[in-house]
């Protein structure tokens, strides 16, 4: 599993039901993470006695440059694992892998940057249904 994630970057493939099943996981993951962020932040105010000051100040503390570096990493870390798996199944149905990835994402932060989050969410949305749903080499040149 972990190789669908971060292995073959050059030459891998994923179907159709493989990449809905690791993009959602990867999402759960990620919705798993900053659920438990939220609930960490909740009880310690919680601890704190409900003091939005003192929780302030200690999540001050906690957020040291160490922490911002290794929480930096591990978002890059996702990042690379989603355009890693896009790109796999972009190859799968025939398309340059990588090349249209950075497409994807430039076209993404044009959009974010003039139009707006929610429009460039809509995009990304409607590029993981386009890959959910294009079957396997549907793009591939047929030849006889």
């Amino acid at each position: 599993m972990l190789n669908a994630f971060i292995g073959n970057i050059k030459n891998g493939r994923l179907v159709r039901l493989q990449y809905f099943t690791y993009s959602f996981l990867l999402a759960l993951f990620v919705l798993i993470f900053m659920l438990s962020a939220v609930m960490a932040i909740g009880a310690g105010e919680h601890i704190l006695g409900g003091d939005i000051q003192a929780a302030q100040a200690q999540l001050r503390e906690w957020f040291t440059l160490p922490f911002m570096i290794i929480l930096g990493i591990f978002m890059g870390l996702i990042t690379f694992m989603s355009l890693n798996i896009m790109a796999k199944r972009i190859r799968d149905i025939g398309l340059s892998g990588w090349l249209l990835v950075v497409v994807i994402v430039v076209f993404e932060a044009i959009i974010s940057s003039y139009v707006s989050q929610q429009a460039s969410g809509g995009f990304h949305a409607f590029i993981w249904l386009l890959l959910v749903l294009i079957p396997s080499n549907f793009f591939a040149n047929k030849q006889s």
